[in-house]
């Protein structure tokens, strides 16, 4: 199911991905339509064996929003949903968004005004507030913001929260994409981006989501999240023979050692 848009480029896709469709889901699409900055698609791919039923539910919701497109697919993997969505998408600049997180109205305008104004800046995160299920702030959380303290942290861990995350296609696209474990398809592939030092890093002051305190509970600080984010920095070792990305990995494992195993994925797949 498709709606049909007219032929001009928007400036952002939104890409947005899940397998169930609730309140919190239609909360996170009602916040990316109300962006101050109108000019963008909303791209929704519905994917596990609910593909259908989500597809349904949200064109119920919205039957008359032009904005919005939908795409399904019954392979229930984050990966190849966010590869789809970016297959489908028509604008230079991807705006990732989880589907029970809230961006603020704000979001879009600071990030395109700012990626219009840094060239050569391929991926822009945004402060952002950890809120609880009935979206009341748990915590402020503000990243590092320079390109030159962001990469002073990725050996070690990931300063980009990847539902604020604006990012260039064709850089994404031109290292392959989202290719990375479950919990790392975003770390993989900023980690992959980062090989070339022409590509800048940056996150903005400002907090423009709400992220959901838990999404980032215990499956995401599980055994399997660390071995992912080892996997990765396995990778960046052998490939750019950065010895930071060594201590980087030590480090992931012997935190994948001390944690308990990820539960069977119950959760929203986003």
């Amino acid at each position: 199911m498709g709606f049909v848009l007219n032929t001009q480029t928007p400036k952002v896709s939104w890409l947005l991905c899940s397998n169930v469709a609730n309140d919190k889901l239609r909360a996170a699409i009602d916040s990316c339509l109300a962006q101050s900055f109108d000019d963008f698609e909303l791209i929704v791919v519905a994917n596990g064996k609910r593909a259908s039923e989500v597809e349904r539910v949200i064109g119920m919701w919205f039957p008359n929003e032009p904005r919005l497109r939908l795409f399904k697919t019954e392979i229930q993997h984050l990966n190849f949903s966010l590869s789809l969505g970016l297959h489908y998408a028509r604008a230079e600049l991807i705006a990732r968004m989880d589907s029970d997180d809230v961006s603020y109205p704000c979001r879009l305008s600071l990030q395109v005004e700012f990626m219009e104004s840094n060239p050569t800046v391929v991926v822009l995160g945004t402060a952002y507030e950890l809120i609880d299920s009935v979206g009341d702030t748990v915590q402020s959380v503000r990243p590092p913001l320079s390109d030159r303290e962001i990469r002073a942290e990725l050996p070690f861990g990931n300063p980009m929260c990847h539902p604020t995350v604006m990012l260039r296609r064709s850089a994404a696209t031109s290292v392959g994409g989202y290719l990375g474990f479950v919990y790392a398809e975003d770390y993989d592939l900023w980690l992959r981006l980062a090989a070339d030092c022409q590509n800048r890093f940056a996150n903005l002051p400002d907090v423009c989501l709400g992220y959901r305190a838990v999404s980032a509970g215990t499956a995401r600080k599980a055994r399997s999240a660390y071995a992912a984010m080892a996997a990765s920095q396995v990778y960046a070792a052998l490939m750019g023979c950065r010895l930071q990305y060594f201590f980087g990995l030590v480090i992931s494992m012997a935190k994948a050692v001390s944690r308990p195993f990820a539960p069977r994925a119950t959760s929203v797949a986003r």
